[in-house]
């Protein structure tokens, strides 16, 4: 029997029991429609996760530590040979001349961070909290703006806000935002220091919506200045007292990688853009695996039904079997029937899951579009791929073939003449 005609008459012997079937291949949608689903919504989050990274990350850039430090968990603890290695220690002048001179360096700025109390808006008393971020202006001007324009890297007294402010602020368009002055406050980091100081901004611009909801970013001018009131240190982020971390700026993204093992070989340490990715790829490999595990185990319960379905279907058909092997079939030609079957069960399943699975996505885009994901346009629940349409129909059709492999070799092994005088 050719191939063809064995696919054939497995569809074939399938649709004469039409109910049964039905109910065996409703089981491996399921089971397809939440691997399908769940692993888009995965990769919906990841590709969202992953877009936001890019906005705030230069890939060009590295921050760069001056005390020897680990980025990643260890599965065991690990012995401290050099104590000097965890010591968080502060870079020199000689340090940063030290990076300067690397190849490919082109910038090397502070790496500057401040906390703040509150900032309010003028004519409004009410307080809101705040994360203020800053950075050079390749940094800066990564962001995009709704409204507005960037402030010049050296300037003072501008700053760019968050779309969520608008609200709380009190201000309907975007547009209503530009030109108005904010006040920050900024308190000590000694908390046994009640003293204050307020900081005038003018917003220059409206910063689309990220995760980042209380972020209004200043020069670093203006930060250098909050940060040496915060930390009462006068010559913090000079060239005396440069920080603990900088940013290192590469003239060319292909030299990243290797402007990164220079800088680790001169006893500092950084983490490449790249490598961050890779970071965030994996745990999201790891959530998409947990994701579809549900439909894993559907589709092994499912894959009982298929047993039954095929044990079923060798008791009703004995004499068959038996008329087959009188007329020549072959022990192989009745497993590969059967086999088939099975495997005909999990890809008409995983199809159908597939298509379920997309529309339900689909929807959940829609209604998160008008809903909770209406403030980030450009983001979907659920995103699905080629690469996952052939994974599901694959996982099901492979999982139904191999639950169909004992009912086949049960049929192969009936005897010819047993099963002719079977009634």
């Amino acid at each position: 029997m050719r191939f063809a005609d064995v696919i054939k008459t497995a569809f074939y012997n399938l649709w004469r029991k039409k109910f049964r079937t039905f109910l065996t291949i409703l089981a491996i949608v399921i089971g397809a429609v939440l691997i399908a689903l769940m692993t888009s919504i995965g990769t919906g989050l990841q590709r969202f996760i992953v877009d936001q990274f890019g906005l705030m990350v230069p890939q060009d850039a590295l921050t760069v530590y001056a005390s020897n430090r680990s980025f990643s968990y260890t599965e065991t603890p690990y012995e401290i040979v050099d104590t000097s290695d965890v010591v968080i220690r502060s870079f020199t002048a000689d340090d940063v001349d030290k990076l300067l001179s690397i190849e490919g360096v082109e910038r090397v700025d502070y790496n500057i961070g401040v906390s703040a109390l509150y900032v309010r808006a003028e004519g409004n008393e009410k307080k809101y909290s705040i994360s203020i971020n800053s950075g050079p202006d390749y940094q800066i001007k990564m962001m995009t703006l709704v409204t507005g324009d960037f402030f010049e890297e050296d300037s003072s007294g501008e700053c760019l806000i968050s779309f969520d402010y608008l609200g709380a602020f009190g201000w309907e368009k975007a547009e209503d935002a530009v030109g108005k002055e904010i006040t920050i406050t900024v308190g000590k980091s000694n908390a046994y220091n009640t003293e204050t100081k307020n900081y005038s901004f003018v917003i220059s611009g409206v910063i689309l919506k990220t995760m980042n909801a209380t972020q209004i970013v200043i020069s670093m001018n203006d930060t250098i200045e909050m940060a040496r009131y915060y930390r009462n240190n006068p010559n913090q982020y000079s060239p005396e007292q440069p920080g603990t971390s900088l940013l290192v700026k590469v003239s060319d993204v292909n030299d990243v990688e290797r402007v990164a093992e220079i800088i680790r070989a001169e006893g500092f340490s950084t983490i490449t853009p790249n490598e961050i990715l890779k970071e965030i790829n994996s745990i999201f490999s790891i959530i998409q695996i947990g994701l579809s595990a549900f439909g894993i185990i559907a589709l092994v319960v499912a894959s009982i039904g298929i047993i039954n379905t095929l044990m079923m279907s060798i008791y009703e058909r004995t004499r068959e079997i038996g008329v087959m092997k009188a007329v020549g079939a072959t022990r192989g030609t009745i497993r590969m029937l059967f086999t088939m079957e099975g495997a005909a069960l999990g890809f008409i399943g995983g199809i159908a899951g597939v298509a379920i699975g997309f529309v339900a996505g689909k929807i959940l885009n829609i209604i998160g579009s008008y809903t909770f994901l209406s403030d980030y346009p450009t983001f979907e629940m659920s995103v699905f791929s080629i690469q996952l349409v052939l994974m599901v129909v694959a996982v099901t059709t492979a999982i139904s073939l191999i639950a169909g492999l004992y009912p086949a070799n049960r049929a192969a092994k009936l005897d010819a003449v047993e099963a002719l005088r079977y009634e």
